[in-house]
């Protein structure tokens, strides 16, 4: 019962934290001759990295911050090769990047299609069992499968859409080694030992 409760307390502060506007992305507030301010959150003592990088994606700025506010930094961009950059926010549970281009005309930065947002697979073990936690807000399809040393499936494979994922995996009857797949729109792969 302890652990269903602790599970619920935790997809409920994901689902909040994670579906707050303001948290989803980086907010691009002035970008004029190529001076940008952005605004982005922070999680209290989870490291968030913030890096620009330009088109050939040369990293002009990067820094690691665990405040849990609004944090705003203004960049000078004269280094900026091309009119293209890419701001990459991360953290443990999601990653953000959104593509802006300098529009020469309007002396201002617009951004270039829409933000690519990943959320990121929490594993926990306790002993010969494993748990998944993944939030999937877009409820777009997740694959999960669980991968003995051979490369041979120890389970099926899970497809699912839910909006927050919890599967646990108990390895006590099987095998030494597992690798546990994780794919949204990116893999994520993490090896246990038991």
């Amino acid at each position: 019962m302890r652990k269903y409760s602790i599970l619920a307390i935790f997809t409920l502060i994901c689902t909040l934290c994670f579906a707050r506007e303001d948290f989803k992305n980086v907010v691009l507030v002035s970008s004029e001759n190529r001076n940008i301010i952005l605004e982005y959150y922070g999680l209290e003592k989870i490291s968030t990295t913030l890096t620009i990088k330009d088109e050939s994606h040369s990293v002009l700025f990067q820094e690691t911050k665990t405040t849990p506010n609004l944090l705003t930094n203004e960049f000078l961009l004269n280094e900026l090769s091309g009119n293209t950059f890419i701001v990459h926010l991360e953290n443990k549970y999601k990653s953000i990047k959104t593509a802006y281009r300098f529009d020469e005309s309007r002396d201002q930065a617009i951004p270039e299609g829409n933000a690519i947002e990943v959320f990121k697979p929490i594993f926990s073990q306790k002993g010969k069992e494993v748990t998944v936690y993944l939030l999937n807000s877009f409820q777009k399809k997740v694959t999960i499968e669980v991968i003995d040393i051979h490369g041979s499936n120890l389970v099926p494979k899970i497809i699912t859409t839910k909006s927050a994922i919890t599967q646990v995996f108990d390895f006590s009857s099987f095998t030494k080694k597992a690798r546990i797949r994780v794919k949204n729109s990116q893999s994520f792969t993490k090896e246990f030992k038991f």
